[in-house]
């Protein structure tokens, strides 16, 4: 008997009504969109009732529609997860793609030890320690940490103290930034004192610090210790002028976060404020560009799960939303069961806590308008270098590369890509090369650029509008040619080269001007000379410096000194300690090549025999002249 496949109207009837998750699939198989319901049955049927033909969401998503699937789960918290995950792995089309779980930095005070330390993490523990968080400008986070550790020394190091046994004291116990309670030379209560002091000041009971620190200052005063009196007035003084910074907006002194949505045209902002303790802490600000796909829910839906899914991130006690969210129980419940947390999910309406909503809105319009203006500027940008360069394409994703090796040896590549005038960090690649021994930067471009674009065909990846070599007319040529093997359209996608010149008569520039950049096209036979200062020249020498970075740190990383002293471990006698003796002297390995057999023999530590062995491994036998020989084997 032939197997029949049900229809998409017959699989509708069968939705359960319990909660989960469903997926529908498009004509090709591939999963389309994912969503979750406290109720599948009214859920998933109502995407196709005639009322929500309004949503231009639905409008688009309902004729790609052939199949329906679905997941049960035991409780709508569990099918929240269970929708966040299969997003993050499959990436449907109408769905906003979820990015990494944003993190941000906290104070972590490990009060469950002895002696307490103060450290700045990402990740929170449930290890019995204190975080205070989140703080959105990681540069000024660690500028109030290095404050906080200059006048109220709290130990630095992560041995373990449980008063046993004694150490010696660390370089910071001599510059005053620790008390050493390593070596005993703290009492516990004074170290409690300034941890007490830590708490207040990150709880932001700023007055009570202040208070607490002026008796202590009198008590040693009229105790005659000057010194230590002196100590706790820079306390106060840093206190009143470096930290008492953060801004009072509540007075039940509640932790909360307050978002708010603002669109305009087809992008969208999310602003947050992060209050704690009744102080305004930090506040963040996101971008969601082709935002008429989607409604105000999946927006608002994918902000909570950015912030408060994965791991063990902190939730507030209420989160503040411009209006009704249709699965606050859901995730309430999330927070109760997962998270342990009593998380209120609140739309206020009038009172202190509709005026933090109102500050949300605006400083997120504020915000929103700045990163539209610094858009238009960006396209003006690309505009001009289209213009200048004479491209088909508005550069709106580039791919650049580079090639980094040393002494011809362990050769790695980078490729960096810039989308709409901005780094695109997400995107970069690093490379092995594989298959050339040596300085052969042409052939090294070539295996390059061949893994890459074989692997980009036939994938549903994104495509560069411009592809940017670091050299001159030969390295475009052989770019040119491997590209042209490996498939790519060149007449689709613009290539260029970009390299240094030196000659002022065949640039045109002005006199006395030795060196400028110039551009290189295809079956093009004059250079293009990129004018000083102009954002062409910018954009170009700003991606090109940025692949040739990264191509660096990724040698380092990859090799760091065994890079260098790959061709010194081929000198037969020259052990890890010679060697270590020969770059200190000579800095690198240009230098020792370069050095005469005397120079090299002046190397404390190493024979006569050595400095020979070191000079016969770069100049061979032949090309020692005899006399050279006899006069060095003579000595």
């Amino acid at each position: 008997m032939q197997k029949t496949e049900m229809t998409l109207s017959e699989k509708l009837k069968m939705l359960p009504d319990q909660p989960g998750i469903y997926r529908f699939f498009a004509r090709n198989g591939k999963i389309i969109y994912i969503g979750k319901a406290k109720n599948l049955k009214l859920r998933v049927r109502s995407y196709f009732l005639e009322s929500q033909l309004t949503d231009y969401r639905v409008i688009n998503l309902i004729p790609n529609i052939v199949d329906v699937e679905w997941v049960v789960t035991h409780t709508e918290a569990e099918a929240l997860i269970l929708e966040d995950k299969l997003i993050k792995t499959h990436k449907p089309k109408f769905n906003i793609q979820l990015k990494d779980d944003k993190s941000y930095p906290y104070f972590k005070l490990s009060i469950s030890e002895k002696y307490p330390r103060l450290s700045l993490v990402r990740e929170i523990d449930k290890d019995g320690s204190l975080y205070f968080g989140p703080y959105v400008s990681v540069t000024q986070t660690r500028a109030a940490w290095r404050i906080i550790r200059k006048y109220f020394p709290l130990r630095q190091s992560k041995m373990v103290l449980d008063g046993s046994r004694t150490y010696r004291p660390c370089l910071n116990y001599q510059l005053n930034r620790c008390l050493a309670p390593c070596a005993g030379l703290v009492p516990v209560e004074k170290y409690d004192r300034i941890v007490q002091s830590v708490l207040q000041l990150l709880k932001g009971n700023y007055e009570g610090l202040i208070d607490n620190l002026k008796t202590e200052m009198e008590k040693q005063s009229q105790a005659l210790n000057f010194e230590e009196a002196a100590v706790i007035r820079d306390q106060i003084t840093v206190v009143r002028q470096t930290l008492q910074k953060q801004r009072i907006v509540a007075k039940d002194k509640i932790d909360r976060d307050v978002f708010a949505l603002i669109r305009s045209g087809g992008f969208a902002g999310v602003q947050i404020l992060f209050i704690r303790n009744g102080i305004l802490l930090s506040d963040d600000f996101f971008l969601y560009k082709k935002a008429e796909h989607f409604d105000d829910q999946e927006i608002i839906r994918s902000m909570l799960s950015r912030l408060y899914l994965a791991g063990d991130r902190f939730v507030p006690r209420e989160i503040l939303l411009p209006f009704p969210y249709d699965d606050a129980t859901m995730f309430e419940d999330f927070c109760r069961q997962q998270k342990e947390t009593l998380a209120k999910i609140l739309v206020p309406i009038r009172g202190e806590k509709k005026a933090l909503l109102d500050l949300a809105m605006k400083n997120g319009e504020q915000n929103l308008g700045l990163k539209l203006n610094a858009m238009r500027a960006d396209e003006k940008v690309l505009e001009e270098v289209q213009q200048t360069l004479k491209l088909r394409n508005r550069p709106n994703r580039v791919e650049c590369f580079d090639i980094s090796n040393i002494s011809g040896s362990n050769n790695v590549a980078s490729m960096v890509v810039w989308e709409g005038n901005r780094s695109s960090k997400s995107n970069y690649r690093k490379y092995k090369i594989r298959t050339i021994d040596g300085a052969n930067d042409y052939a090294a471009m070539e295996e390059v650029l061949s893994r890459r674009y074989r692997r980009l065909q036939g994938q549903d990846q994104p495509v560069p509008d411009l592809i940017l070599i670091d050299g001159g007319k030969g390295q475009l040529s052989s770019a040119e040619k491997i590209l042209s093997q490996v498939g790519v359209d060149l007449e689709k996608i613009d290539l260029i080269g970009l390299a240094k010149g030196r000659s002022e008569k065949r640039a045109g520039v002005d006199k006395g001007q030795t060196d400028f950049e110039y551009v290189v096209k295809p079956r093009r036979k004059n250079i293009i000379p990129l004018r000083k200062n102009s954002s062409t020249l910018y954009f170009l020498q700003n991606i090109r410096d940025e692949a040739h970075r990264f191509a660096i740190s990724y040698f380092r990383k990859t090799h760091g000194k065994a890079g260098l002293k790959s061709g010194l471990e081929e000198i037969q006698g020259i052990g890890a300690v010679k060697r270590r003796k020969l770059l200190r002297q000579f800095k690198n390995m240009a230098a020792i090549r370069a050095a005469a057999i005397d120079d090299i023999q002046k190397v404390k530590g190493l024979s006569k025999n050595d400095a020979l062995a070191v000079y016969r491994f770069f100049h061979p036998l032949p090309d020692i002249p005899a006399e050279k020989q006899n006069q060095n084997e003579s000595r």
